[in-house]
């Protein structure tokens, strides 16, 4: 069994920047990955903004980066590989486009100049053996055998706390009626010449009319579209709420299925019906359903909505957010709180590291959070920035 100063499960933002972190510091350093690329839900998810790293600057038009650290690093890297003039505002909040290829690419950079990092794609983390107070082993699945590692500290980046699960750490879970999951598929080919500006409420109001007169599936109008840096490019977001409520027991399987066969019903609409869309294609394959909320860790502290949208301060902060509370309700609604303009709130420490398990620290969207404040804390930016304290907080007990 070999031995390991750090060991990070899931490769996503919060992975990414655990794991860039602990190596810089000279901590030998794992990074356990089950999927067979770098990056998590922004990779596999079509995503093109990078959320949660400027706050607004009340009397300016443009706004402040709130990150220093490796946040700051990877936009200023994202931004010179997609020479994007920077960010833009959506809503009251701002935003950086970005291509996924790119996004992957200043990842993968990042992590190929680590001496001190393995990265370890297709391991499947399966399992931790905890003695008192402390993980002592962790067990991976890589090539169809099994493997140990002995950790010094570890950092749950995985998405849904699959570490914290397996360690027998007491665990926070997910409001679905408040954030149902989504697919996000692209739309290649799009005629931008035939399109005046970006009438997206326009296009909504067809989709609704289509499921309205039978030509659409029920919750296809449940649909957003985004857009791309990239030329004849647009997203749409298919909010599945309304599916999850018509059948709150439905699988995991089942639903991905159905969510792609209402995609391919609106795939067709509109082709047949909105223009510029005519001759527009998509990825080939099923798109992955994304969950905007999984399960967290609980910690000595539980980060509340009320103290994101109060701008609470904490002695022990590690880390900060700006990003508005979202909610994406099973009726298909969106709404946002937001904290008072031009402010951040902290994280404290005690949100990053297990209630009981003193070598396990939570990153990303696993952190100690009740459902409203990870609303806000999930965004890339703010995972990030949690990824790169987690870390921090762990160094200072190896010393």
């Amino acid at each position: 069994m070999k031995s390991v100063d750090a060991a990070v499960v899931g490769a996503g933002p919060a992975g990414i920047a655990a794991a860039v972190t602990a190596a810089r510091a000279g901590l030998k350093t794992l990074l356990i990955e089950k999927a067979a690329f770098i990056g998590g839900i922004p990779a596999k998810g079509y995503m093109t903004t990078l959320c949660g790293l400027y706050r607004s600057r009340p009397g300016s038009d443009r706004p402040e980066m709130l990150y220093d650290g490796f946040a700051r690093e990877f936009a200023r890297l994202l931004t010179g590989l997609d020479g994007v003039d920077g960010p833009f505002r959506m809503g009251r909040a701002w935003v950086l486009p970005f291509c996924p290829e790119s996004y992957a690419a200043a990842a993968r950079r990042l992590l190929e100049n680590e001496a001190d990092l393995e990265v370890l794609f297709k391991a499947r983390f399966c399992g931790a053996r905890v003695s008192g107070s402390r993980i002592e082993a962790l067990t991976y699945t890589l090539g169809g055998k099994k493997y140990r590692v002995r950790p010094v500290a570890v950092v749950d980046a995985s998405g849904d706390a699959i570490v914290c699960r397996a360690a027998g750490a007491s665990l926070l879970f997910p409001d679905t009626a408040r954030q149902a999951p989504a697919i996000i598929f692209p739309l290649y080919h799009v005629r931008t010449t035939e399109i005046s500006g970006f009438p997206a409420v326009r296009w909504h109001i067809m989709i609704r009319h289509g499921v309205d007169d039978g030509d659409l599936p029920p919750g296809a109008d449940h649909v957003d579209f985004l857009p791309s840096p990239e030329p004849g490019m647009l997203l749409v977001k298919l909010n599945l709420g309304a599916v999850v409520k018509t059948d709150p027991q439905i699988s995991e399987q089942a639903l991905a299925q159905k969510a792609n066969d209402i995609k391919a019903h609106l795939l067709g609409f509109i082709r047949r019906h909105i223009n510029g869309f005519k001759d527009c294609t998509t990825s080939a394959g099923s798109s992955p359903v994304l969950h905007r909320e999984g399960v967290r860790g609980r910690g000595a502290y539980v980060l509340t909505d009320g103290e994101v949208l109060s701008a609470a301060k904490f002695a022990d902060a590690a880390a900060r957010g700006c990003w508005p509370v979202e909610k994406w309700d099973e009726n298909g609604n969106f709404s946002a709180d937001y904290p008072p303009e031009g402010q951040y709130y902290e994280i404290p420490g005690r949100c990053l590291q297990s209630a009981e398990i003193e070598n396990l620290f939570m990153a990303g969207k696993c952190i100690s959070a009740n459902s409203g404040a990870i609303a806000s804390a999930r965004v890339i930016g703010c995972c990030m920035a949690t990824g790169e304290a987690a870390v921090k907080l762990a160094a200072e007990g190896l010393r």
